[in-house]
């Protein structure tokens, strides 16, 4: 290592923290990531993997915008991610189409399309013929959809070890099964992190991307940066390869491909804390949309069945930046439902800032301070 070489520790080593891990690697930064568990196995285990911020967007404004953006982001650096990590994640832009199996659920669908054509968005709305022109498989019941061309989905346990791959060949460290208790300071700044052993570790920046387990670091509670778990199910199917190309979204839930046939299908999203239990209801409600979108599927083996804790911050939106109050710090979390497809975006922003760059993204709506006693969510 270079003498005066900059230090930074990252908690959690989930996609953000990984994907933060391999950008400040590559621009020659000393990082090391610590995780409570086994590397990428909480949230980013546990997502389906869609990459549809047009798709999955309740409405327009900044989230949206944020998504786009993380879009853009990702596919600037995905031959890279590729080259370098010599994983590959199995990206899919074959597609989203969003499906209305009854009156009421065209009427939500005709208002997203709407909504977005307002907004200077490209989708296309499809007849139920023409949806089962474009996916055989689909039910007989679908009336009307919108296609996303171009938007899509890539296995998100893969993007993650691509990312520990290329975070790894740039000269990072992992550490599993390592987790941090607290964030230290010294003479106003940054020193370091107390692990829950005691031993102290330095550092001249911490990254907090510990997902759902953000707030639980002690020495940032100045901060006020509030961080829950949102639980998700998910269903896994063996079918064939090729029962579906592209992934189905509707009101009643969404199926994801991979190119091994397995299907994924979820989600639920409730308030259980950190409980990642599988219920009889969850896997019901999912099981009962999955058959109404594709009737076929009835005939084919559950393989699997898990959950995962979505980290969301009061307002939905992630939470990255500095810290307001302690000058080194920053924090990578809150990304919710869109942790893998902000993962780019947010370390793309880490990296700038630590190295003392201001990003062309306006990060306002973002900003941990927006937490603070002098911000909006107090």
């Amino acid at each position: 290592m270079g003498e005066g070489q900059m230090r930074a520790l990252v908690i959690g080593g989930g996609v953000i923290g990984s994907a933060i891990a391999w950008r400040l690697s590559r621009a020659g930064v000393r990082t090391q990531v610590y995780d409570r568990g086994q590397l990428g196995e909480e949230s980013s285990w546990a997502a389906a993997g869609l990459l549809g911020p047009q798709a999955e967007a309740d409405g327009p404004g900044k989230l949206l915008n944020l998504c786009i953006d993380g879009m853009n982001a990702f596919n600037a650096i995905y031959r890279l991610l590729l080259e370098e990590s010599r994983v590959n994640p199995e990206y899919d832009r074959a597609g989203l189409v969003y499906v209305a199996l009854d009156a009421k659920e065209r009427a939500e669908l005709e208002a997203r399309l709407k909504w977005q054509r307002e907004a200077g968005l490209k989708l296309e709305e499809l007849s139920g013929a023409q949806a089962r022109e474009l996916v055989p498989a689909l039910s007989p019941d679908v009336i009307y959809a919108l296609h996303f061309a171009g938007e899509g989905f890539i296995d998100n346990r893969k993007l993650t070890e691509a990312y520990i791959q290329a975070a790894l060949r740039a000269g990072a460290g992992f550490y599993p099964c390592s987790a941090v208790d607290e964030v230290l300071e010294r003479g106003g700044r940054v020193a370091g992190v107390r692990m829950s052993d005691g031993t102290i570790k330095e550092a001249d920046v911490v990254v907090n991307a510990a997902g759902s387990w953000a707030s639980r670091i002690k020495g940032c509670a100045a901060d006020g940066i509030s961080i829950r778990p949102v639980r998700g199910q998910i269903l896994c199917f063996d079918a064939p390869v090729g029962t579906l190309r592209h992934a189905i979204l509707s009101p009643r839930g969404y199926i994801v491909p991979r190119r091994s046939g397995r299907l994924l299908a979820g989600t639920t999203r409730e308030e259980a804390g950190y409980d990642k239990s599988v219920t009889l209801g969850g896997v019901a409600g999912i099981a009962h949309g999955v058959h109404a979108l594709v009737p076929a599927l009835g005939s084919v083996p559950l393989r699997q069945v898990w959950s995962g804790l979505r980290p969301a911050a009061p307002d939905y939106m992630p939470v990255i930046g500095p810290s307001p109050t302690l000058p080194g710090l920053y924090y990578a979390t809150g990304h919710y439902r869109n942790g893998i497809l902000l993962a780019a975006l947010t370390a793309e922003v880490i990296a700038e800032l630590v190295a003392g760059g201001t990003p062309a993204l306006d990060l306002t709506a973002v900003l941990p301070a927006r937490f603070s006693s002098n911000g909006t969510e107090q």
